[in-house]
């Protein structure tokens, strides 16, 4: 499932990398960017959320031309427990 989400560029870091303790093997590097995004409450009330998307190595110049701009992102929605999401 894709969704789009909406809001102000507020940073980008580059995420700390996995390592495996029984294998040794470590994760890739990945970054991700900080979005201040509007939600909507169920009440009709709005409140501000911290939303952090991961996104590729590639992207990093798009996003950081893009801090403190409102913007659109396209997710790949993922989940285990609590929700994820991937800039595609």
């Amino acid at each position: 499932m894709n969704v789009s989400i909406q809001g102000t560029i507020i940073d980008f870091y580059e995420k700390p990398i996995f390592v495996n303790k029984d294998t040794g093997e470590s994760s890739s590097k990945k970054y991700a960017v900080q979005m201040l995004s509007n939600i909507k409450l169920n009440n009709g009330e709005t409140k501000k959320d911290l939303i952090d998307i991961t996104i590729d190595e590639v992207n990093i110049n798009k996003y950081k031309s893009n801090i403190g701009k409102e913007i659109e992102i396209n997710c790949k929605l993922y989940s285990k427990t609590a929700i994820s999401l991937t800039a595609v």
